[in-house]
């Protein structure tokens, strides 16, 4: 519900992205260590995938793609230049520190300590592209030409999102978007398993 001010589920074509929710960059946060864990488990060649879906409209859909294009960008700095110190010093970085606090939140219950997981968070974020899937968008996702490696990726989009499209290696879902159409539902509610 920290949504409404920065991105309201209703809204118009031309609403101003003024930036990301919070619980949105937390949901960035732990598709960033989702990934990590998954490194420290050595699954290395497996796809990643996070859903965004926001808005119906693609204009929305590239602005948020360019917040969370962003956010990344701004996570990779801070571990390249912070990630390698000692812990301690590693903490005074308020991204680091932020990716700590979501590791205690969501993930500190795994078999896998931070010290097993923090080395692997710049090959995790680093690696992560940040895709518009929409009618006017440039981008595919292709994880059939991404089978050695792996494909991980954050969709944006929308409509595209909605109907028969399987995101491989699904992880972390963030939506925020309500219908009035029961089968819109439905198709909906395939994010989730359902």
């Amino acid at each position: 519900d920290d949504n409404e001010e920065l991105l309201p589920i209703k809204h118009k074509i031309d609403h101003e992205i003024g930036g990301l929710p919070e619980s949105l960059k937390t949901a960035i946060r732990m598709f960033v260590l989702a990934r990590a864990i998954r490194l420290a488990r050595e699954q290395h060649n497996e796809h990643n995938s996070m859903l965004v879906n926001v808005s119906r409209f693609t204009r929305i859909q590239g602005r948020i793609r360019n917040e969370i294009h962003l956010l990344l960008d701004s996570i990779v700095a801070s571990i390249r230049v912070n990630g390698a110190l000692d812990e301690e010093s590693s903490m005074r970085d308020p991204a680091i520190q932020a990716l700590h606090d979501v590791w205690e939140l969501e993930y500190s219950h795994l078999e896998l300590a931070w010290g097993d997981v923090r080395p692997n968070l710049l090959r995790a974020a680093a690696s992560t592209t940040v895709v518009e899937v929409n009618s006017s968008s440039a981008g595919k996702l292709n994880y059939g030409d991404n089978q050695k490696s792996g494909l991980n990726v954050i969709a944006v989009g929308g409509y595209a999102l909605s109907r028969g499209l399987t995101l491989e290696g699904l992880s972390i879902s963030y939506v925020l978007r309500n219908s009035m159409m029961y089968d819109t539902l439905m198709q909906m509610g395939r994010w989730f398993g359902y």
